[in-house]
Order: structure tokens, then C-alpha cells, then sequence
């Protein structure tokens, strides 16, 4: 019996160890790679919203250190309504970033590390952040009692900013989020989503089939800041109220928060990937929405 178990762990270790996934990306100046993103996003007591987007990956430059990859957003499209305000609010932010370059500076493995254009980006977001604001008031003239100008203006820029425009850029909406990574099955790594979260995102390898699964990892008092920190920030004027309570709120649950994402990848033998899908569950103040994408390679 003990040697049947050393046996079977023998080729446990072995069935793990096989399960790692070197991922550097064929890249070469000039290659381009245009993806699909279809999304639905179902909000409580609201329709679901739709949005379509194109999006073109395009290696503009190579040097011995890396590479710069051009990305931009073609197309977009959204079935959001006219009195939808989170769904209108989604939307501006991405026609803040449609047409507009982003490039992406990655190592000589294809991992990406920085946005090397973001001084000039950021001119023009602010400035069609600014455009964005207009449109919305024009279309829902009750958004400007809800959100003044500088906490919209803010909370538009603020996912524009450079670390949470790097992290969308790269992270799991994105092709390149596996690039330059040696991954094998049950590996983990702490990360910070787009929306300011702690996540633990655990790595599952099957061939070229990737799966990633996210969980938050914040505790109470983390937790606690982040929200007291976007009460302050939103609604200035209650939030010495709410700081007050806080503690009770938390232990009814009606200030919970938690973030669920799952995520597989389908890589071809260039390991660009050939299409990745994935779902989303976000819960926040008794509110929860559930986000589907799937992108392919067009």
C-alpha cells in the first residue's frame, strides 16, 4: 500500500510539472492581429447590455530589449439605453479611447512593461474626457444632479489613469496578458484589477488551453479604506456619516464586496491566442453584475 502511494504521488509530480506553459509570443514589426470583443453586461433590475468592439495589435517597432505594440480600438458599438446611466457612463469610457493609440513598450520575451507614449495619451483622454461629459448631459440632463462634473470628470479619467489603463491594457480582456510568463498548473501571483481590487489569480494549463481564476483577497480593513476612500471621493458630503457606521453596515452586509473572475485562453502555436472567453461577478453595496465576454481572432 505505501509503495502503491509514493507511486501515484510520483505521478502527480510528474503530471505537474508537465503542466507549464512557456509563453513568448511570435512577434515581428509590422505583424498585425485584429480581435473581436463581444460583452454583455447584466446590471440588477436593468436590460443587459451589449457592446461590440474591434480592436488591431500591431508590432510598430523591434530592438534587441523588446518590442512596441500599437494598440487601438477601431470600432465600438453599444445597445445601452438612453436612461441607463452606469451602461451610458461604460460607454463614454470607451469612446474616451476609441481611435486613440496606445503603445505598448514589452521586454524581448513579449512581456509587457510600460505604456510608452502615456504623457501624450493623457492630453488626449483629458480632452475627450471633457467631450464625453458634454454628451452625457446633453443626453440624460438628470446625471448632472446625481454626478457634478469634477466626480464624473474624475471617475472617467480615473480609468484612463496610467496604472489602471496599463492593467486594462494588459490584463485579462487582453491578448497579452500571458505573454513573456512561464506558467504551470496551480501557480499563483497577487494582483490589482483595473477597479483598484487585490485579486489572487491561480493559473491552470492543459496543452495550449489556459485557465485563470480570480478571487478577491482583501480583508476587512482593506476592504473598509477602499470603500470610505470612494464615499469621500463621490459623495463628499455623506461620507462622515457613513464613516461613522461603517463598521455596522460591513457586519450587515450591506457594504459587501467581492469579485469573481474566470477566464481561458486558447493559444495557437505563435501563442498569440486564438480566442479567450471570459466571465465576471462583481458585488458591491447589495449590488451585483455578471460580465460575459468573448474575443477571437478575426
Amino acid at each position: 500500500m505505501k509503495k502503491l502511494f509514493l507511486v501515484s504521488l510520483a505521478l502527480i509530480t510528474m503530471t505537474a510539472a508537465q503542466a507549464q506553459l512557456k509563453v513568448i509570443p511570435t512577434l515581428k514589426k509590422g505583424m498585425e492581429k485584429v480581435y473581436e470583443t463581444k460583452a454583455s453586461m447584466t446590471l440588477p433590475g436593468q436590460p443587459t447590455i451589449n457592446m461590440i468592439s474591434d480592436t488591431k495589435y500591431t508590432v510598430s517597432d523591434a530592438t534587441a530589449d523588446g518590442y512596441i505594440i500599437d494598440v487601438v480600438t477601431t470600432s465600438f458599438s453599444s445597445d445601452a439605453a438612453k436612461d441607463n446611466i452606469t451602461g451610458q457612463i461604460m460607454a463614454a469610457a470607451q469612446e474616451m479611447a476609441k481611435g486613440v493609440h496606445i503603445l505598448i513598450a514589452t521586454d524581448k520575451n513579449g512581456k509587457p512593461v510600460k505604456i510608452a507614449n502615456y504623457d501624450e495619451l493623457s492630453k488626449q483622454l483629458n480632452e475627450r474626457g471633457k467631450q464625453m461629459i458634454i454628451k452625457l448631459y446633453e443626453l440624460m440632463p438628470e446625471v448632472k444632479s446625481a454626478l457634478p462634473e469634477e466626480a464624473l470628470k474624475e471617475q472617467l479619467l480615473e480609468s484612463v489613469a496610467e496604472e489602471p489603463l496599463f492593467k486594462s491594457m494588459t490584463g485579462t480582456n487582453s491578448p497579452l496578458l500571458l505573454f513573456g510568463k512561464t506558467i504551470m498548473t496551480g501557480a499563483q501571483e497577487e494582483i490589482v484589477n483595473e477597479q483598484g481590487l487585490n485579486m489572487k489569480r491561480m493559473y491552470f494549463v492543459n496543452g495550449k488551453d489556459v485557465t485563470t481564476n480570480a478571487t478577491l483577497s482583501m480583508s476587512k480593513e482593506q476592504i473598509k479604506k477602499l470603500i470610505l476612500a470612494q464615499m469621500e471621493k463621490m459623495m463628499p458630503e455623506q461620507a462622515d456619516a457613513i464613516k461613522a457606521q461603517i463598521d455596522q453596515l460591513m457586519e450587515s452586509g450591506m457594504l459587501k464586496l467581492d469579485a469573481k473572475e474566470t477566464t481561458t485562453f486558447k493559444l495557437q502555436d505563435d501563442f498569440w491566442p486564438k480566442a479567450w472567453n471570459t466571465e465576471a461577478t462583481n458585488e458591491s453595496v447589495g449590488q451585483k453584475n455578471v460580465t460575459k465576454t468573448t474575443t477571437t481572432l478575426k
